[in-house]
């Protein structure tokens, strides 16, 4: 009964059925459990959801422009980190070096170039099932500062 219901009210049954924001915003998630939870909500009470889990403001504080840029997975030098986070997903890695009173992060993002998954940024270069680039984001003071593909 209850996948009759949730069918009925579009929820998701595995990760790999979300589209587009449904998708980011999922992969954004703290934990396992709150994405767990995240496949039962019916698609007209994820936003609900999803400001409890303080993921909505954190995406309405975006500028309007980064938000467009994240939909349509692009990043930019000079956008917020929470703008990588839903352009591209989580990192598949990240370092931190400090210098001083400065700290940067550098987030390693793996985007797949072939294979099944082409296009989609994984946590590893295993899941690409074919060719990969990796790219190197630094972000200082939660802005994006460089962006480089990694050789």
């Amino acid at each position: 009964m209850g996948t009759l219901v949730c069918g009925a009210l579009a929820c998701a049954s595995s990760p790999e059925r979300l589209r587009g924001l449904d998708r980011r915003f999922y992969q954004n998630l703290d934990g396992e459990k709150d994405r767990a939870e995240y496949l039962k909500v019916p698609k007209a009470q994820r936003q609900a959801f999803l400001q409890k889990k303080g993921l909505w403001d954190r995406w309405q504080a975006l500028p309007e422009a980064e938000r467009a840029a994240a939909k349509r997975g692009e990043l930019k030098a000079g956008s917020q980190e929470f703008a990588a986070f839903m352009a591209w997903g989580p990192p598949a890695d990240t370092q931190r070096r400090t210098a001083g009173e400065r700290e940067v992060a550098f987030h390693t993002f793996i985007r797949c170039t072939s294979g099944p998954k082409t296009g989609r940024y994984v946590q590893a270069t295993s899941t690409c099932d074919g060719t990969f680039n990796e790219f190197e984001v630094a972000v200082e003071g939660g802005i994006v500062t460089e962006i480089k593909l990694l050789h």
